[in-house]
């Protein structure tokens, strides 16, 4: 064995249980639900309003959102639409539904569901404005925080990647995986504030929530699956 892959096989086991500690559902939750309560605090403080002033203005200044740009823009942002993703809930959780794992298809529907009435909940009760109007290339008829898209999306995407894993042994299939999923992800929460209907720190706050909600189905899922091995045992 070469020294450089000694050193990666003793780098790899250092790091092992600090891996294996954030990828614990519940670490999951509780560091991203953190987050996302953190950034809150901030908008709500307004500590975040030049942050979220000099993205937005340097994001402005990489050019026009016509044509073919806007396309791609409105195509990405579409993908984090109501109308899309809860077509992509319901195809999922009917497939998890004939296949029998019901369990999972319920958990999937009620973590959608809960996060679609705390997203707009959140919208009405911290009512922050959007950017101005005079900027916006789509239509949008509530408020700015968080972003419905960012979160919505990473719950229902990474729930399905989480599925999809699981359906290969292969690490080098599952971390390809995540990565595909949390590309998407982010060029959908980016497309929001290129369009210029949202505040980065709305989509941040989005990725955080949507993260955490994703998380939480992944550790009733691994809770169930305890619980029914200990009652088969």
């Amino acid at each position: 064995m070469s020294e450089m892959e000694s050193s990666d096989m003793k780098n790899s086991g250092t790091f092992a249980p600090y891996i294996d500690f954030i990828k614990t559902p519940a670490i999951q939750v509780l560091l991203l639900g953190t987050g996302f309560l953190l950034v809150m605090l901030f908008v709500y403080m307004g500590v975040l309003t030049s942050f979220d002033n000099s993205v937005f203005e340097a994001l402005s200044t990489l050019g026009s959102v016509e044509g073919w740009r806007g396309d791609v823009l409105r195509d990405a942002t579409a993908l984090g639409s109501n109308t899309v993703l809860v077509f992509v809930v319901a195809s999922v959780a009917g497939a998890l539904g004939m296949a029998g794992e019901k369990k999972k298809a319920l958990t999937f529907v009620i973590a959608v569901a809960a996060g679609i009435a705390m997203t707009f909940l959140l919208k009405a009760g911290i009512d922050r404005p959007r950017p101005s109007l005079t900027m916006q290339h789509v239509d949008v008829y509530t408020q700015s925080f968080p972003s419905a898209h960012a979160t919505l999306s990473t719950l229902v995407y990474f729930y399905v990647a989480n599925l999809l894993t699981q359906l290969s042994q292969s690490m080098k299939v599952r971390v390809w995986i995540y990565v595909a999923t949390a590309f998407l992800v982010f060029c959908i929460g980016l497309s929001r504030v290129l369009l210029a209907v949202h505040w980065p720190s709305d989509i941040i706050a989005g990725w955080f929530a949507g993260g955490s909600m994703a998380a939480f189905c992944f550790y009733v899922i691994k809770w169930k699956r305890k619980l029914r091995i200990k009652r088969e045992a």
